[in-house]
């Protein structure tokens, strides 16, 4: 499979909705740099996004989200839908054939703006109680978001075990390299750590697989 096949593309809509998403994001993150987390309302970064409140609730939901969202999620779900193309797949096979596309995913997703936003939102979930509670959430709801992708993918039931382990394996364990970042200061490149959790997470998955 080639680097082109991998970023299967998404629709015009999907691309002009992810593109509007990624700038209020920045926007919003750089308002919550300069002048506090609590003290910039939704309205504020509307202004400055110039985009109606209305739109930015549309596509994040809530304001803890303009800090959480994160633009690799869905473009890993677009690579896994890749990976099978079309077809029904075990998940030892899907593993088999995602694993060589491992670095250049990372290469492609982790941007260095991408570092930048990560680090700046790591900030805040470790320091705004209320994005704390929100990120626990989200997690739960990207975990679901990757079981159904699975069932998708393999053709099991969405119950299935295998996959609600796996799907908790990929998410908690992206947690945990993400606070292993944190926790150093955010010492080396979001990359290099996403390297070796990814490696964690395929070994994990193997072992469980069988």
């Amino acid at each position: 499979m080639s680097e082109s096949t991998i970023a299967s593309a998404p629709s015009l809509w999907e691309r002009r909705k992810l593109e509007a998403m990624s700038r209020i994001q920045r926007i919003a993150l750089d308002l919550f740099d300069e002048h506090g987390y609590r003290e910039v309302t939704v309205e504020r970064v509307a202004a400055a996004a110039e985009v109606s409140p209305s739109s930015i609730y549309r596509y994040f939901g809530t304001k803890e989200m303009l800090v959480l969202y994160d633009e690799a999620d869905p473009k890993t779900l677009q690579v896994l839908h890749a990976v099978a193309g079309g077809r029904i797949l075990g998940l030892p096979e899907m593993l088999t054939m995602a694993r060589p596309l491992v670095p250049v995913v990372i290469d492609e997703i982790i941007t260095e703006e991408v570092e930048r936003r990560t680090r700046l939102r790591m900030g805040y979930v470790l320091t705004i109680p209320e994005v704390k509670i929100r990120q626990t959430e989200q997690m739960r709801a990207l975990e679901d978001q990757f079981r159904l992708t699975f069932a998708e993918i393999t053709g099991r039931d969405v119950n299935d075990l295998q996959l609600r382990t796996a799907a908790a394996i990929i998410i908690w364990s992206c947690m945990a390299g993400l606070e292993h970042w944190a926790g150093t200061g955010f010492a080396g490149r979001l990359r290099d750590v996403y390297a070796e959790v990814v490696e964690s997470i395929l070994l994990a998955l193997e072992a469980v697989l069988g």
